[in-house]
C-alpha cells in the first residue's frame, strides 16, 4: 500500500522540499507493515504441487487471465496467492523466504482466482478479492515476517 502525504500550503519552496522529503521518509519507515505489489505472472517462484498461478483482470465476469498478480511483501518474505488445480473455491497462500524456500503454505476457503489484495492498516488484515467478488481475509499476524 503506497502512502501519499499531501501538504496543502507551504511558505517557501525550500520548506516544501524539506517537509516533503521528511514525510516520504516517515511514510516508508514502517517495516512491519505488509505491502501489496503487482508482479508479472511469469515471475512467480516454483508453485507447489496441486496449485497454479491464476490471476484475473476482473472480479465479476468469469476468469480473464491477467498478466500481473498481487503479491504480499511482509518483512523479508513474499506471499503469492495461488488457486487449486481441482478448481475448489479456496486460495493457497504460499510464503517464500528471500532464497525462494517455502516458509508457509496455508489454505483459505471462500474465493478463487485472485483479482486484488488490500491491506488495512487499522484492522491489521489483508482482504484478498477473487472471482465473483468473493473474498477472504488474513490477519497480518498469520503471515510469516
Amino acid at each position: 500500500m503506497v502512502k501519499t502525504v499531501a501538504l496543502k500550503s507551504m511558505v517557501a519552496a525550500g520548506v516544501a522540499a524539506t517537509l516533503g522529503a521528511a514525510c516520504v521518509a516517515q511514510a516508508q519507515a514502517t517495516p512491519h507493515t505488509p505491502q501489496i505489489k503487482y508482479e508479472p505472472l511469469a515471475a512467480h517462484p516454483p508453485v507447489p504441487a496441486g496449485l497454479n498461478a491464476a490471476c484475473t483482470k476482473v472480479p465479476d465476469e468469469g476468469y480473464q487471465a491477467s498478466k500481473t498478480c498481487p503479491v504480499i511483501y511482509y518483512g523479508a518474505n513474499r506471499t503469492w496467492i495461488y488457486s487449486f488445480n481441482d478448481n475448489r473455491t479456496a486460495f493457497a497462500l504460499v510464503t517464500y523466504d528471500p532464497a525462494g524456500n517455502v516458509v508457509q503454505n496455508v489454505t483459505r476457503d471462500g474465493a478463487r482466482y485472485v483479482f486484488d489484495a488490500l491491506s488495512d492498516d487499522k484492522g491489521q488484515r489483508i482482504t484478498i478479492v477473487g472471482q465473483a467478488k468473493n473474498y477472504v481475509t488474513v490477519n497480518w499476524s498469520d503471515l510469516p515476517h
